[in-house]
């Protein structure tokens, strides 16, 4: 018997994730107060009320929503997304650089946990932080791009009135 995880052993895919609109609503808003702490009031209430180390917590989350999330698998490709390239780091005076994503075409994807992609891509920017002596990282430059990468979802569809009018209900 393999010790891997299978999607039939979880039954949870990225796209059964996107056919519960309850939780894809919320991944929105936990990506949205990502991007938006600086910025959004609201968003940094709900960041900072979150007890996990990923954000997938309430009040995003249930306890059993946040379960799911992270054992979701999905096809991940195994290449690095740098949030600081050396662009970014010529320029980066104050925490100050718009966010590069540099991704190298030599590996194929493979199937991992939403949990294992985003730890793994926060390894690499770590690391790179660590050297810098700065190893915080920044929601909306640095989080951002890694969540979105893993989840699918575009900054554009964050910024969609539908979605903003619903937030602003909620």
């Amino acid at each position: 018997a393999s010790a891997a995880i299978s999607t039939e052993a979880t039954g949870n895919t990225l796209n059964d994730l996107r056919q519960d609109s309850i939780i894809w609503y919320r991944i929105h808003v936990l990506l949205y107060d990502i991007c938006s702490i600086a910025k959004d009031v609201a968003s940094q209430k709900r960041i900072d009320a979150t007890t996990d180390e990923l954000y997938i917590s309430e009040p995003h989350f249930t306890p059993a929503q946040a379960t799911r999330i992270k054992s979701t698998m999905n096809e991940i490709s195994t290449n690095k997304i740098s949030t600081s390239g050396e662009r970014a780091e010529e320029v980066s005076e104050e925490h100050e650089t718009e966010t590069t994503l540099a991704v190298s075409t030599d590996s194929a994807p493979k199937m991992m946990t939403i949990e294992e992609a985003i730890k793994s891509r926060l390894a690499g920017f770590l690391e790179k932080r660590k050297a810098s002596g700065d190893a915080r990282p920044c929601g909306p430059h640095d989080l951002g791009p890694i969540y979105m990468a893993v989840f699918g979802i575009s900054k554009e569809a964050l910024q969609d009135e539908k979605f903003l009018a619903r937030l602003r209900r909620s």
